[in-house]
This record gives structure tokens, C-alpha cells and sequence, in this order.
């Protein structure tokens, strides 16, 4: 899936992309959580998003999987290799 595919289903399935960045940057670290979120929180909509049908196979499975920093990785470079 191209990565004009990718924005224009967000758009149809009503993702918010930014927030989905946001939550992976919370988890993995490399953004600090704001006052009243909680981790708990944060992992229950990353869990919500893993759930979504229609997503990239490869961000379905590191939502799945909860390979954060790849999805991360994979967000701001979708035709990037995988590595396992």
C-alpha cells in the first residue's frame, strides 16, 4: 500500500494519525506522556487502532504485536524494509 493509499484510508476509516504517532512516541519513550494521560490509556487506544480492519498488513502486525518502535519507524517511512 502506497503511502497515498495509507492516508486516504485513515481518512475513511476516521484514524487519527497524528494521535496514533503521538501514542507510539508516549510508549516507546521518545516523547514525554502529558500530565493525566496514563500508560494504561495510551496502550488501550494503540490497542483500539490494532483493531481497525483495513490497516497495512505491516502496521496491523506491529500494532498487533506490540513492536511499537517499529510501527513508529514504519509511520514515518512505509516502504522501509521490515526486519524482523
Amino acid at each position: 500500500m502506497s503511502l497515498r493509499s495509507w492516508r486516504a484510508l485513515i481518512e475513511t476509516i476516521g484514524m487519527d494519525q497524528d494521535q496514533l504517532k503521538l501514542d507510539l512516541e508516549y510508549i516507546t519513550q521518545t516523547r514525554t506522556l502529558p500530565e493525566g494521560e496514563t500508560l494504561q490509556t495510551v496502550l488501550a487506544r494503540l490497542d483500539g487502532y490494532a483493531q481497525i480492519s483495513g490497516l497495512h498488513h505491516r502496521l496491523e502486525h506491529y500494532l498487533t504485536k506490540r513492536s511499537y518502535a517499529k510501527a513508529l519507524i514504519w509511520l514515518d517511512h512505509p516502504d522501509s524494509p521490515h526486519h524482523p
